[in-house]
């Protein structure tokens, strides 16, 4: 899986599997890609993968790179939950987060413009878990356009408190994540990183 090159804005991760079957769930602008990963883990391992394809945008390829770049990490992922993938305008996304006791996690929305936004001030932790519940509304141009967008929300966890995680406002996710990897690798001391997709509006 890590070996497989579906161009610049492209991941995928195995989910599960077994001797019969296999769960896939990646990240791009185009399917192709997961139709040639499937051709090719089909001829590898004799099994035809179940691939869930969330098709983004192309301001949020800095999501799928992130996580390949993290991907060779030993360190446990964190576990996040969504309760839905498809939400209207305006109706909260609720989400449980689960991780091994004593680690650090920072959560951020990032948007269908690309824009990062820190939601660690929403996270309501509770003894072994954080849950979360967030409405958002989309801008009047993109309620006007009638079309369901993608957002994805992705969390960091590690050590520590990462510093570049722990911006106040909107930022572009092009500024925000080539800081947080710098800092991260910096050190090397265990970080990880996974990501869920919703559809918002439409």
């Amino acid at each position: 899986m890590r070996d497989f090159s579906g161009g610049n804005c492209f991941y995928a991760t195995l989910t599960s599997a077994t001797g019969t079957s296999a769960a896939i769930e990646g990240f791009g602008t185009a399917v192709q890609p997961f139709e040639q990963l499937l051709g090719a883990f089909q001829s590898r391992f004799n099994v035809e993968p179940d691939i869930s394809v969330r098709l983004i945008t192309p301001s949020q390829c800095g999501v799928p790179t992130f996580l390949h770049l993290l991907d060779r990490s030993e360190a446990e992922r964190p576990q996040l939950m969504l309760d839905r993938t498809s939400v209207p305008d305006g109706s909260p996304i609720s989400g449980t987060l689960v991780t091994r006791g004593g680690l650090i996690s920072s959560v951020l929305l990032i948007n269908h413009n690309g824009t990062a936004f820190n939601l660690d001030s929403r996270m309501v932790a509770q003894p072994d878990r954080a849950t979360f519940k967030i409405a958002i509304d989309l801008a009047a141009d993109d309620k006007a356009a009638g079309k369901a967008l993608p957002q994805v929300i992705l969390v960091i966890t590690g050590p520590r408190d990462v510093q570049a995680a722990m911006f106040a406002g909107p930022t572009p996710a092009s500024e925000v994540l080539p800081r947080i990897l710098k800092e991260i690798q910096a050190d090397d001391s265990g970080f990880s990183a996974t990501a869920k997709y919703f559809r918002l509006g439409g």
